[in-house]
């Protein structure tokens, strides 16, 4: 479980062939922009390009890892809502428990402890300090939490602060409820914090959260400018941000104050590139400029020599989510809500046909609770434990007209001509050009559907499109997590996906939902959570306000002579802990 959305917009989604390396040595002519496949996703701008490199581009020795990715929407970590910006805070930032490869650890958490009740996490700090050697205290990780529900900091990750953990008075606390000091969440002193829940979380062990410490003073002094540049930045972590060329690269240095700075993160500076299009990528991949690629492209996987390609799943549901407020126009909104008229839509696809042609590193999906989300037992998949009702994976097109005609009838339409025109909004990208084209072709096709207009824009302003309700159909990526509550709870009355503005704006509301979700999350026996779950499952199924087409993975380039990459999407970080270059 985590403690932020996980966007393709962001977005998240996000980011990110070949050489003088004896393994890799080709690529295409064909020019595309690199498909981040992450819920914060990628940028297709930058100014680098090919045969070229700025200073400290070059590899050069073991001292030094660079490599192409996504630069961050905002390092401002109270209102950041991307992954792209996570990947820097795991940089830059201590924690509390630091996760690798799926698994938590303590990093500044000397040892802790919970009460019979599941409900009082107490933890027991070391002595650390900020990059400039100022100490760190319990006050800075407190206030991390705190400032996201503060009603009055703009924080979006309140929600998903307040359902996934619950702290005491949180809720309270963010509508202006009750005062800071009655909220779970306090230093005791100095060193101890002490995180209280309004119940037991059954699927939060005490471990399985991401806080990070933050300087009030700091924050209040930076205003506005919070996490534009690195002066505006504060780093606790294995790096210190040392340069920010927007558009081009990012430069962490290692921080030797880092309680931990012996053991791990071993790579002197680490240097991020952008670049403008999967051609560059690869040319100063070949070249020997970058060390690794995070996202290649679809159209590079058959000509990139195998032995370059590590595959990495993204545990994300890829999706077309219907603004069922339509704008404000009440027509569109009556054409959004309607149920039928999703089913119309959903049954038109073959997303079979469809990923196997535009995306043939994802796979088609047809229900939320995927593998390798576990079941009953640790050892069973969900999906497996407990089947659903859906559309088939091939779509029916015969249903699909019933399923518009009925639409139609209770609208009021005798014909699709008279039907609203509709906006597809997606990132300004290749893949996602190509995947809004054939949905919208599919469409056309089985439905006669001539109303949905394709609007491509860039990353940050589809992103901020989509937080104020300006489209109407969105393709949106949400990380499914390791816990079935993780994407239930976006979906809740208030859920972090569902009233994305944090302003009560809710695109689905359903009270029996709510329900199976809330009690779900507070049982403490597995099969009965589980069971709770999957009827939450089958009434977003139903009625949620989503057509389901994918979920994902990325290939990653690396050269032969990089050890110890790892990304993993459900830990949101690219994991460069016992990362070597031996070059």
């Amino acid at each position: 479980m985590t403690n932020r959305k996980k966007w393709l917009t962001l977005g998240i989604t996000v980011a990110m062939a070949l050489s003088v390396l004896s393994s890799c040595g080709t690529y295409s002519d064909g020019s595309t922009l690199s498909d981040s496949g992450e819920s914060a996703s990628e940028s297709g701008s930058s100014t680098a390009s090919s045969g070229e490199s700025s200073e400290g581009t070059s590899s050069g020795t073991g001292d030094t890892f660079t490599f192409i990715a996504t630069q961050p929407n905002t390092l401002n970590m109270i209102q950041s809502q991307s992954n792209l910006d996570n990947y820097c805070f795991y940089l830059t930032q201590e924690m509390l428990f630091r996760p690798y490869d799926g698994v938590y650890t303590a990093e500044v958490v000397d040892d802790w402890e919970v009460d019979e009740t599941n409900t009082v996490y107490t933890y027991h700090l070391k002595e650390t300090n900020w990059s400039d050697g100022t100490p760190i205290t319990a006050d800075d990780f407190a206030y991390y939490l705190l400032a996201q529900l503060d009603p009055n900091m703009g924080s979006a990750n309140a929600s998903t602060l307040i359902t996934n953990y619950g702290f005491l008075n949180a809720q309270a606390y963010y509508n202006g409820e009750c005062d800071v000091s009655e909220v779970g969440i306090k230093a005791l002193d100095d060193y101890t914090l002490q995180l209280t829940l309004e119940k037991p979380v059954a699927d939060f062990d005490g471990t399985n959260i991401n806080v990070y410490p933050l300087d009030a003073d700091f924050v209040a002094e930076q205003g506005e400018a919070l996490g534009g540049t690195p002066e505006n930045y504060m780093c606790s972590g294995p790096y210190v941000l040392t340069d920010w060329t927007y558009g081009s690269s990012l430069t962490y240095e290692k921080n030797d104050q880092w309680l931990l700075a012996d053991e791990q993160f071993q790579v002197q500076t680490l240097k991020m590139l952008e670049a403008s299009d999967m051609n560059t990528s690869v040319s100063m991949f070949e070249s020997g400029e970058v060390d690794m690629i995070l996202t290649v492209d679809n159209d590079y996987l058959d000509i990139l020599p195998e032995d370059c390609l590590q595959y990495f799943p993204f545990n994300a549901i890829k999706a077309v989510q219907f603004n069922t407020l339509g704008q404000g126009d009440a027509e569109k909104a009556a054409l959004l809500s309607n149920e039928n008229f999703r089913y119309a839509l959903s049954y038109a696809l073959n997303r079979e046909a469809i990923v196997a042609a535009v995306s043939p590193t994802d796979t088609p999906i047809n229900r939320y609770m995927i593998a390798p989300m576990t079941g009953n037992t640790p050892e069973s998949l969900f999906e497996d434990d407990y089947p659903v009702e859906s559309v088939p994976l091939s779509g029916d097109a015969d249903q699909a007209k019933t399923y518009l005609q009925a639409a139609l009838d209770e609208l009021g339409y005798t014909s699709v001509d008279e039907l609203p025109e509709l906006s597809y909004l997606t990132f300004e990208n290749d893949n996602y050009r190509l995947m809004a084209e054939t949905l919208v072709d599919q469409w056309n096709q089985v439905l006669g559907l001539d109303n949905i207009s394709i609007e491509l824009k860039p990353i940050p302003d589809a992103i901020q499109s989509m937080m104020s309700y300006q489209y109407d159909l969105y393709y949106t990526s949400l990380g499914g997590g390791t816990a079935p509550s993780t994407f239930l709870n976006y979906w809740i009355t208030g859920g972090s996906a569902n009233d994305v503005a944090a302003n009560g704006t809710n695109i689905f509301s359903n009270a029996d939902y709510d329900a199976l979700v809330s009690e779900a999350t507070s049982t403490m026996d597995r099969e009965t959570r589980m069971g709770l779950y999957a009827q939450a499952e089958q009434i977003l199924i139903d009625e949620g306000p989503l057509v389901m087409i994918s979920t994902s993975g990325i290939y990653s380039a690396v050269a032969d002579y990089v050890d110890g990459f790892m990304y993993n999407s459900n830990d949101n970080a690219i994991e460069l802990n016992y990362l070597t270059v031996n070059k």
